[in-house]
């Protein structure tokens, strides 16, 4: 984890990334979350909700198993040529930032394992 000047986050952050499938009023998206705490996680996708958005989630684990998490939007950011960057083979910053609200044991114990190891 780089070590900023103005790191704003209160928990450490595990680079993983696993699919995740996001219900807001009705509609489900899809993405990639990485960046994963026990507060939080980083959900990289071309579909960003508005800020203070409350979604549900389903997190597929690298176990195979599932997380469901409940989370508000606190940090979105979309690149007007995202598309274009991805073409050339320049990856996007499009993405939310969530605090998680609700956090099932399967997430709990998942991101404790990535804390304790050595």
């Amino acid at each position: 984890m780089k070590n900023l000047k103005h790191e704003k986050r209160r928990q450490k952050r595990f680079v993983k990334r696993c699919s995740v499938e996001f219900t807001s009023d009705a509609k489900t998206y899809t993405g990639i979350c990485k960046n994963l705490s026990l507060d939080g996680l980083f959900i990289k996708t071309r579909k960003p909700l508005a800020l203070e958005k409350i979604i549900e989630m389903t997190v597929h684990l690298p176990d195979g198993s599932t997380s469901k998490l409940t989370g508000r939007v606190t940090r979105a950011t979309r690149e007007p040529y995202s598309v274009i960057l991805e073409r050339a083979g320049i990856p996007s910053k499009d993405g939310m930032g969530i605090q998680l609200t609700e956090k099932d044991a399967n997430y709990l114990n998942f991101v404790t394992s990535l804390i304790t190891r050595p």
